[in-house]
């Protein structure tokens, strides 16, 4: 209740309640066209979000609707109308230093290889990063010797997704293959690597491509997880290879991967700031109005229903229209509305 006004708290159906506590309760919006968390961010860094969904027939009607989640005026993705869980958890400056700050990232995959028990959240991860586990066909898994390491990458992996991999046969290649739609978009890889047995007389190197571009030549460090990363724009399948060098002795590895995407950089402007100021003395003077939040005119296909905004940028407010809310009393004051044509 304290950073939103709208909205109703339900139960999931004891049928489907989940081994997640805070799945089995959820808030539903059914008036409002747009409703929205205010959610404080003390500190001026980059922020890791997560919004969770589970319907568990809340309704009985076993049919779950959808609608568009967005976040400063951006859209997000289509989910479901009602909401049981939203994170948000501040990163330190020097995290994903090759992620540009004016885009905004979604996770697509992040993966623990070698693993094939459990998911990995928090405490295993500081950051609460969700990692599944994942053995690709034709893949051996192996665990390192060790529990914990000495040295880990700037991106603070969990240890336990490091000390479990993936190997190749033999002196294969290792392929990995990441699907997307047929939409352009940027991506941005993180791949980790430890070498997991102490092996003086042999080594292991191999060439890291990404969709047949090549990135750099790994070498793996006993107890020691180094990240390999790549920016690139790609269509389509997102291909990853890791090819054995002619003096390695031992086959590719690799422990864990992210691959995050971006199909549009971020939205950052605002609606005009006088009309800000005026549309909340209207809000202030009616209480009908009240529970109306996050950014009124972005993105433009979700403006409030009350209103009409220009499309410049910044947006303006050109329309207010309050017919059917039953209000009464004196209009506030907002001479500042300049670009307002039709009340």
């Amino acid at each position: 209740d304290d950073y939103i006004k709208t909205g109703d708290n339900k139960q999931v159906a004891s049928t489907s309640s989940s081994d997640i506590e805070q799945l089995n309760t959820l808030r539903v919006f059914s008036e409002q066209s747009k409703n929205c968390y205010t959610i404080p961010t003390p500190t001026s860094t980059r922020y890791f979000m997560r919004a969770m969904f589970w319907y568990g027939n809340y309704d009985g009607h076993s049919k779950p609707p959808t609608f568009d989640l967005e976040f400063d005026g951006n859209k997000w993705a289509t989910v479901f109308p009602f909401i049981p869980r939203l994170e948000s958890l501040p990163l330190p400056d020097d995290m994903y230093p090759q992620m540009r700050r004016d885009m905004a990232w979604f996770i697509s995959y992040r993966y623990n290889y070698g693993a094939d028990d459990r998911i990995l959240g928090y405490p295993d991860d500081q950051y609460n990063r969700i990692w599944e586990p994942q053995i690709p066909p034709g893949l051996d898994s192996l665990t390192a010797n060790f529990t914990s390491l000495d040295e880990t990458s700037v991106n603070v992996p969990p240890d336990s997704a490091i000390i479990k991999a993936v190997e190749a046969s033999a002196m294969d290649t290792i392929n990995l293959s990441f699907g997307f739609d047929n939409v352009s978009h940027l991506d941005h890889v993180e791949m980790y690597f430890t070498e997991p047995f102490l092996e003086t007389s042999e080594t292991r190197s191999f060439n890291v491509t990404v969709n047949r571009s090549f990135v750099n030549t790994t070498i793996s460090e006993y107890q020691i997880c180094t990240s390999v990363w790549a920016n690139l724009q790609s269509v389509g399948t997102l291909d990853i290879q890791l090819v054995p060098t002619e003096d390695s002795t031992l086959a590719p590895i690799i422990s864990a991967i992210e691959v995050y995407t971006v199909s549009q950089p971020l939205v950052i402007a605002t609606t005009s700031q006088n009309d800000l100021d005026g549309l909340e003395e209207f809000i202030d003077t009616f209480d009908q109005l009240k529970g109306w939040s996050g950014d009124p005119c972005l993105p433009n296909d979700t403006i409030w229903q009350w209103l009409n905004c220009s499309t410049n940028q910044p947006p303006r407010v050109t329309s207010i229209y309050l017919s059917g809310f039953g209000l009464q009393g004196y209009l506030p004051k907002f001479s500042q509305m300049d670009a307002l044509e039709v009340m």
